[in-house]
């Protein structure tokens, strides 16, 4: 367990300076990877919701923003990315149609 948290610490923490250097693919990549070692760790979903969300990729920013709450509900920057979220999904439709 501490050595699974420690590797998706350590992706996450990887995807956080590639984030700073703006590579936000390579970012996600780690983000993903992070989850994938330790699926019930909030802050790479976060993380990667925030580089979905200021890609425009709306649907999968919301599904992990969602994630983050659903493992810890008290998480208030996912809830105010969550809403955030929501709101530009909308405004973005609107002006579509």
């Amino acid at each position: 367990k501490c050595i699974t948290h420690d590797l998706a610490t350590a992706f996450n923490n990887r995807g956080q300076i590639k984030y700073l250097r703006v590579d936000f693919y390579e970012a996600m990549e780690d983000y993903t990877s992070a989850i994938q070692t330790q699926p019930d760790f909030e802050v790479p979903y976060y993380n990667r919701g925030l580089i979905l969300y200021r890609l425009g990729y709306y649907d999968e920013a919301l599904k992990d923003f969602k994630k983050v709450l659903a493992l810890n509900p008290e998480f208030e920057d996912a809830s105010l990315s969550l809403k955030q979220t929501i709101l530009d999904k909308e405004e973005k439709q609107r002006r579509a149609s």
